[in-house]
C-alpha cells in the first residue's frame, strides 16, 4: 500500500539521484512518465505514475513504449530537461515528494524550480513551480477543489492542510501519550498522517501497539508482496506478519513486479479495444466448432450401415408388403437384421433412399475433414496470438491488432490512412559482443527469421508450443552462455513462461522453412538440438538491451 510512510522509505531509496541530471522525460501513458536521470556516467529510469489506481514512484528497469507526448509533457521537457536534481524530500509524512531542481534558462540565467509529485490516488498530480512556488503548470488543473486549494498556472502552490500528526517526528514516549486514547485501527488512520489501513491493522495485531508502531516506522525495509486480510495481493516495505508471497531486494523491484503486468494489460486493453478478449472469444468459438465437426465426423460412421441396408433390400426386390420394418437375412454374417422402412415406398425405393443417404454422408466426409483442418489451423493461430499478448508491449499489441485487421478478422476499427509501412521495432539484447533478436508477434517473428537473419545465424524456439523466434546473429560457434541466454529468452517469451525445465530447440536459419498453405508464422525446421532451461525473469531483466 503506497501510503505516506511508504513514500518516505522510497525517498531514502532514490535519494542517491541527487546531483543527477534530468536528461530526458518520456510519456508512457496518460498519467505515467519516465524521467531518465544521468548520474555518475550511468542512466537511471525513474517512473512516476499519477494513475488513480496505481499512483507511485520508483526506479524501473522494465521496457515501456513511448507514446506521443501531450502538451504538459512538452512543457516539462522545455522547462526542466537538462536540470540538475538538487534535493529529493517528502513533505512530512504526506504522500508528496518534492524535487528541487536547478539549471539555466535559454538566456543562460541560473534558475531554481520545484517539482511536486503528489501520489494520492484519484487526486494524484504533478506540479511544476518557480523558485517562489508560483505554479507554472500541472498535469491536472483544479480550482478550489477537494483540499481547498487552487492548482492552476500563476496560483501559488500550497501543501494540503491537515490536523493529522506526523508520526515520523515523534519519539516512543510521545507516541505512547497519543496512543493511550486510541483503541482501534480506524482512529489511528484518522489521527496520523501517512498511515494506511494496512499499516494500522498491523499496529493493533497485539497489545504492544506503541512498540509495534514505533518499530515499523523506523525499521529497515523488507519489501514483500503479501496476502492481506482480505486474501488479496498487496505490498509494503515490511511483511507486517502477513503471508509472504515474494520478497525483494528493493522497493523499486517490488513495485516494478507488482504493477508492471497489470498496468501494461490495462493500457493495451484501452488502446486496442480489449484485443485479448477478442482473441479469447475467437479461440473459444473455434474450439466449440471443432467439437461439433468431430461429432459430425463420428456420425458418418453410420454410412456403412445405410449402404448395407440398401444392398440387403435389393436381395428381396419382389416383396410387395408396405411395412415399417422388415427382417432380412444378412448374407455377410448369416444372421437376420431388422431394417426400418418408409411404408409410403416399395422395397426398391427404400433401398434407393438408403443408398442416397450413404452417398450424401460419404460426400460430406471430405468437406468435414477440410473444415476440421481449417478450424485446427485457426485454433493454433489464435493460441499463438493469445501467448504473444501475454508478453506484448503496447506497440506489439497494436501490431497484432493490425495483423487481425489485414486478415479481415477485425472490422469497425479505426485505421490510420496513409500509414507508412515501417520495419518492426525488435527487442534486441547484447550478450558477449553478440546481438540477440527476439520476435514478440507474428510480424516480428517473420521479419527476424526470414528477412533480418543470415543463413548461419542460430534460431531458437520453444519445442512444440507458441513462442518467440529468438535469433543470435553473426556467431559461428556459440558458447554455453550464449546458448543458455537465447534458450531462456525463447522459453520466457512463450506459452511455457511459468513452467520449469522447458525444452527449447535451436538450429541454423538455413534449416528453417515456411509451411506451404499455412500462414507465414508457421515454420518447420531440421538439424535441431534441444536444451532444457528454466524461464527466469530476473535473469532477463539483468541483460543489456540494445537501445
Amino acid at each position: 500500500m503506497f501510503d505516506g510512510i511508504f513514500l518516505n522509505k522510497i525517498k531514502n531509496e532514490i535519494k542517491f539521484l541527487e546531483t543527477g541530471r534530468i536528461s530526458k522525460i518520456i510519456e508512457i501513458g496518460n498519467n505515467d512518465y519516465i524521467f531518465l536521470i544521468r548520474r555518475d556516467k550511468k542512466n537511471y529510469n525513474l517512473l512516476m505514475s499519477f494513475s488513480p489506481s496505481s499512483s507511485r514512484i520508483h526506479l524501473t528497469n522494465r521496457l515501456y513504449d513511448n507514446i506521443s507526448p501531450k502538451s504538459f509533457t512538452i512543457f516539462l521537457k522545455k522547462h526542466i530537461e537538462g536540470y540538475i536534481i538538487d534535493s529529493i524530500d517528502t513533505h512530512e509524512s504526506d504522500r508528496i515528494m518534492i524535487f528541487k531542481l536547478k539549471g539555466f534558462t535559454e538566456l543562460g540565467d541560473y534558475n531554481i524550480k520545484y517539482l511536486y509529485s503528489e501520489f494520492m490516488g484519484r487526486y494524484s498530480n504533478l506540479i511544476l513551480t518557480d523558485q517562489n512556488n508560483k505554479i507554472l503548470d500541472s498535469l491536472k488543473h483544479d480550482g478550489i477543489g477537494e483540499y481547498n486549494r487552487t492548482i492552476l498556472p500563476n496560483a501559488y502552490y500550497t501543501f494540503i492542510e491537515t490536523d493529522k500528526i506526523n508520526p515520523l517526528d515523534l519519539n516512543i514516549d510521545e507516541l505512547n501519550n497519543i496512543l493511550k486514547n486510541i483503541d482501534n485501527p480506524r482512529d489511528l488512520v484518522n489521527k496520523f498522517n501517512g498511515v494506511s489501513n494496512l499499516l494500522a491493522n498491523y499496529v493493533f495485531i497485539n497489545d504492544d501497539t506503541v512498540n509495534n508502531f514505533y518499530n515499523i516506522l523506523h525499521s529497515n525495509i523488507k519489501p514483500s508482496i503479501i496476502e492481506n486480510e482480505n486474501n488479496k495481493l498487496d505490498y509494503y516495505f515490511n511483511d507486517l506478519n502477513l503471508k509472504i508471497i515474494k520478497e525483494f531486494d528493493s522497493l523499486s523491484l517490488m513495485l516494478d513486479e507488482f504493477y508492471y503486468e497489470n498496468d501494461l494489460k490495462s493500457n493495451i486493453k484501452s488502446k486496442t479495444n480489449d484485443l485479448s478478449n477478442f482473441v479469447l472469444k475467437q479461440l473459444n468459438k473455434h474450439e466449440k466448432k471443432l467439437v461439433k465437426l468431430l461429432d459430425e465426423l463420428d456420425k458418418t460412421k453410420e454410412a456403412d450401415i445405410y449402404k448395407l441396408y440398401g444392398e440387403l433390400l435389393l436381395s428381396i426386390p419382389n416383396n410387395k408388403d408396405r411395412l415399417d420394418e422388415i427382417k432380412v437375412l444378412n448374407y455377410y454374417d448369416n444372421s437376420y437384421i431388422n431394417i426400418p422402412l418408409d411404408k409410403k415406398y416399395n422395397i426398391i425405393d427404400n433401398s434407393n433412399k438408403y443408398y442416397k443417404k450413404y452417398q450424401k454422408i460419404k460426400n460430406s466426409i471430405k468437406y468435414i475433414n477440410e473444415q476440421i483442418d481449417i478450424v485446427k489451423n485457426e485454433i493454433e493461430y489464435f493460441k499463438i496470438l493469445k501467448a504473444q499478448l501475454e508478453f506484448a508491449s503496447l506497440n506489439e499489441a497494436i501490431e497484432i491488432q493490425d495483423e487481425l485487421i489485414n486478415n479481415k478478422y477485425l472490422f469497425n476499427v479505426e485505421i490510420k490512412k496513409n500509414k507508412r509501412k515501417e520495419k518492426p521495432k525488435i527487442l534486441t539484447y547484447e550478450v558477449d559482443d553478440a546481438l540477440i533478436s527476439v520476435g514478440k508477434n507474428n510480424l516480428q517473428n517473420e521479419y527476424i527469421t526470414h528477412k533480418l537473419s543470415k543463413p548461419n545465424d542460430m534460431w531458437f524456439h520453444v519445442k512444440g508450443a507458441p513462442g518467440s523466434h529468438v535469433v543470435i546473429h553473426n556467431v559461428d560457434e556459440l558458447n554455453e552462455n550464449e546458448i543458455r541466454t537465447c534458450a531462456i529468452l525463447a522459453a520466457y517469451y512463450s506459452s511455457y513462461s511459468n513452467s520449469s525445465s522447458v525444452a527449447v530447440d535451436y538450429t541454423r536459419i538455413k534449416y528453417i522453412k515456411k509451411i506451404p498453405g499455412k500462414r507465414q508464422c508457421f515454420v518447420t525446421y531440421s538439424h535441431e538440438s534441444t536444451i532444457y532451461v528454466d524461464p527466469n525473469i530476473d535473469f532477463i531483466l539483468n541483460l543489456k538491451v540494445k537501445k
